[in-house]
Formats: C-alpha cells, sequence, structure tokens
C-alpha cells in the first residue's frame, strides 16, 4: 500500500489529459495549505488559470519550466517536495490570490474559527488541474477526464491521512457536483424562502449538509461533515453570509456535542 507522498508523487508524474485546456506546464496544485494538519477544508472544482500568474516575479505554484523539466514523467521525488513546499506555504509566501480568498478568509473563521493563513484551515479542489476555461464551460465529457488522472481518489487519500473533520463546499453548482463525484446523497436546508423585505427581492438561501465515511471509493477510517450552501460567498449580501454562518455554527455544535 502506498503512502501519501507517494500517492501524490504518483499524480504528479501522470501526464494532463488532452482537450480539457490544461494550463500548458502547469503543475498540479496538490492544496492551498497546510493540507497534513489543517482541521477543516474548502473544496472547489479545480484551481484558476489565474493561480500561475506571477506576483511580484514570484510563482505561486511551480511549473515544469520553474522545475527545469520537459515532461510530467521527469517529476522524481525532489522536484515533489518543491511543489508541496509551495502548496504547503501558499498563504505564507506573499502571493495569495486575494480576488478569491479573502472574502472566504473572512466567512470561514468568522463561521468556524479556522483560518487559512493560521494554518488550520486549507483548501482543496476535485481536480488538481488549472484550466484556460472555467468548469461550467468543460463539456462532461472534459469534467471526466479532468478528474481520470487520479485526482479524485488523491483527494481521498489526502483527507483520509489528514486531520479533517469538516468540509466546506461554495455555491450551488460546486455543491452538488462534489456531491456526485463524491458519490454522497445531501440533505436540503431551507434557511429562508424567497421573500420582499422594504420592496426589495430576498433570494432563497438553502444548504447542503450530509455526513460520510468513504469519498469515491475511498474508506477514510472516520466519519466526516460536508456542509455547502447555494450562493457564491464572494457575491453574497451581509445577511445572507450571516444565515449561513449562523446554521453552519449549529451544526458544528450539535457534531461537538454528538462527539462527547
Amino acid at each position: 500500500m502506498q503512502t501519501l507522498d507517494e500517492n501524490i508523487l504518483s499524480r504528479l508524474q501522470q501526464s494532463a489529459p488532452e482537450n480539457c485546456t490544461i494550463l500548458p506546464g502547469s503543475t498540479p496544485v496538490i492544496a492551498f495549505g497546510w493540507f497534513r494538519t489543517a482541521e477543516i477544508a474548502t473544496i472547489s472544482l479545480n484551481p484558476s488559470y489565474k493561480e500561475f500568474d506571477l506576483v511580484k516575479g514570484k510563482n505561486r505554484f511551480h511549473t515544469l519550466d520553474s522545475l527545469g523539466l520537459h515532461s510530467y514523467a521527469d517529476i522524481k521525488a525532489e522536484h515533489g517536495e518543491q511543489i508541496i513546499d509551495y502548496c504547503e506555504r501558499y498563504f505564507e509566501r506573499d502571493v495569495v490570490y486575494k480576488d478569491w480568498f479573502n472574502r472566504m478568509t473572512t466567512f470561514i473563521k468568522n463561521s468556524t474559527g479556522y483560518d487559512y493563513y493560521e494554518g488550520t484551515a486549507c483548501h482543496l479542489d476535485l481536480s488538481q488541474w488549472a484550466t484556460n476555461d472555467i468548469w461550467g464551460k468543460l463539456s462532461h465529457v472534459q469534467q471526466k477526464d479532468l478528474v481520470s488522472t487520479g485526482d479524485i481518489e488523491l483527494l481521498g487519500e489526502i483527507i483520509k491521512h489528514g486531520k479533517f473533520h469538516t468540509l466546506f463546499l461554495n455555491g450551488k453548482k460546486i455543491s452538488m457536483e462534489i456531491f456526485h463525484f463524491f458519490g454522497v446523497q445531501p440533505k436540503k436546508v431551507l434557511l429562508r424562502q424567497t421573500t420582499k423585505i422594504d420592496g426589495k427581492i430576498k433570494n432563497k438561501v438553502e444548504g447542503f449538509i450530509s455526513t460520510t465515511s468513504s469519498i469515491a471509493g475511498v474508506e477514510i477510517g472516520r466519519e466526516i461533515t460536508l456542509i455547502g450552501w447555494n450562493t457564491y460567498v464572494k457575491y453574497a449580501g451581509a445577511d445572507v453570509l450571516n444565515l449561513i454562518s449562523k446554521w453552519i455554527k449549529e451544526e458544528l455544535g450539535k457534531a461537538n456535542v454528538a462527539q462527547l
């Protein structure tokens, strides 16, 4: 049986699937932050191509060029260590893609007390490949091909070998896709019905929750909680974020009581 490091190296050596708009020369993004010790994780579909933009002359993540390599098959253990180092220290290297992470950081910390920057939270993706096209513009065939290089299996192994007790899914599209690929059926919780207040329409707010001890066939060895919601944190108003945050706190409180 392979160790987590061996699983990661095997994944890094996989060639990029064709016709999926993989950013040329980009390496798989294993995680954002300290994935071995974080207690909660946010999960999205795949990294943005913007994660491979230079920031003040620095790479956010390694590329084949920055490693001096010609192909993924050339990645050896020492290159894997360099790739993982950039992943683990993402929030410490002054390269954070703030347009995405800053509001999420505030929301997660306010809702749970966990923090990307303190290393108690990290971010993971369903597929580790960065693509030029966003997930929604990829066909179903491309989406399946994107995770065909061992992505979901590696995600399961990372969760299995980590210390995670809760995973958070940001937005309805992301939540439904991840629940589907994980093979988990969530329960929907109505947090607010569509209503009109002071002449303004307030959209419905829903939460999605489930527990599982298996992800895409990978037995985790413990039960973890998956929590999602139907709005995107980056664009949500304070009233919506407060509703979701209150619900998350209640659910985590129930989970803590159940463990006593």
